[in-house]
């Protein structure tokens, strides 16, 4: 009995709680212990909030980063895809379901690769942990990707206050985690697939809400890298552990993002350091989960999505920004946090998305 709470005070400690949806008892095997080296990067399990409590505005995260002032100007364009690389999503949602990307080169449940990308029946991304096109076949989602995705890209609901930062951008469903929201060394090619088949595909933005312990192979950094000389933006999550920033985040070529509460005050849990970028919305953000239920959760996994959809608003405005001229954007017109200047725990400050869409429109 030790080992197992030992196991689980390890993976919380390195972002990961256990919080599982449709997933059996936990259950590890010491060599599955070792295989562990990454997950979902959430900092609590979410709470579901009572419906019978009465919403009168949109979430605090929307309204901290200015997205309704973003959006006098644009919601967002269905030409922007944002590939969210996670745990799966579920599309079935009414607030999710015309989100979609859809892939205007398959045609769907006929068996047959119609687009020539070696991928059957990728109608709207494909699910690299069960290996076929679909998040809701095969082993059980995770709830991570569907509440990341409902962050970026949700329909706005009056009756919950949930909604997303660019509702009108697109979702590209890229299951890599498994049901309790982890992977494993050997789970790094489905990792870089992933990466390349979102670049293929057309995406122009990458939101990765996932930790890792280890630095990831020089082939997964080298798939980051094409992806960006793409044209492909590549979000990532500063990590949960308080300390220095995770290796996915210390990697140059990405966008780092920690995480800030209500106060605009830095989370104890959000790391620092002097990769991190960008800070957003990361304590006690609303979203949704599959099967539907409005929940709150906590973590620079939250945080991540507010960029890479304030992202996906400038490129629906300019669609010819490179990832560094999106980047420079949003470093530029950030709300300062913090000591005056970038500092380590909110970098160049609070993403915000009215400013950075204006200055679009006054270049």
């Amino acid at each position: 009995m030790w080992n197992i709470w030992a196991a689980l005070l390890l993976l919380a400690i390195c972002g990961f709680s256990p919080t599982l949806v449709n997933n059996g008892p936990w259950s590890f095997s010491p060599s599955a212990l070792e295989s562990v080296i990454g997950g979902a990067g959430e900092a609590s399990p979410p709470t579901v909030i009572p419906s019978s409590r009465e919403v009168t505005h949109l979430r605090w995260g929307l309204r901290a980063i200015k997205a309704p002032e973003a959006w006098e100007i644009t919601q967002g364009s269905e030409e922007i895809v944002i590939a969210v690389i996670d745990g799966g999503i579920d599309y079935t949602l009414p607030i999710l379901a015309d989100r979609m990307w859809r892939n205007p080169g398959e045609i769907p449940g006929n068996g047959i690769d119609d687009d020539g990308n070696g991928y059957i029946d990728d109608v709207q991304g494909w699910d690299f942990r069960d290996d076929d096109p679909d998040s809701l076949e095969g082993t059980p989602l995770n709830w991570h990707g569907t509440f990341v995705a409902g962050l970026i890209a949700a329909a706005v609901d009056a009756a919950t206050g949930i909604g997303g930062v660019a509702p009108r951008v697109k979702l590209m469903d890229l299951r890599f985690l498994d049901s309790r929201g982890l992977f494993y060394k050997n789970d790094w090619p489905k990792f870089a697939e992933a990466i390349d088949y979102a670049v293929a595909n057309g995406a122009r933005v990458i939101n990765i809400s996932i930790y890792s312990r280890v630095t990831p192979p020089d082939y997964v950094r080298r798939a980051i890298k094409r992806a960006v000389r793409s044209g492909v933006l590549v979000v990532t999550i500063a990590g949960n552990t308080g300390a220095e920033v995770g290796p996915l985040g210390r990697l140059p070529e990405v966008l780092t993002v920690a995480a800030v509460d209500k106060n605009r005050t830095s989370a104890t849990f959000s790391s620092r350091g002097p990769e991190v970028d960008l800070a957003a919305p990361g304590v006690k953000v609303i979203s949704i989960v599959p099967g539907g239920a409005a929940t709150a959760s906590s973590g620079t996994s939250f945080a991540a999505p507010h960029v890479a959809g304030v992202a996906a608003l400038l490129l629906s405005v300019e669609p010819n920004l490179s990832p560094e001229g999106v980047a420079e954007i949003l470093r530029s017109t950030a709300e300062d946090l913090d000591f005056p200047g970038k500092d380590p725990s909110t970098g160049f400050g609070l993403v915000d998305a009215a400013a950075a869409v204006q200055t679009i429109l006054g270049s």
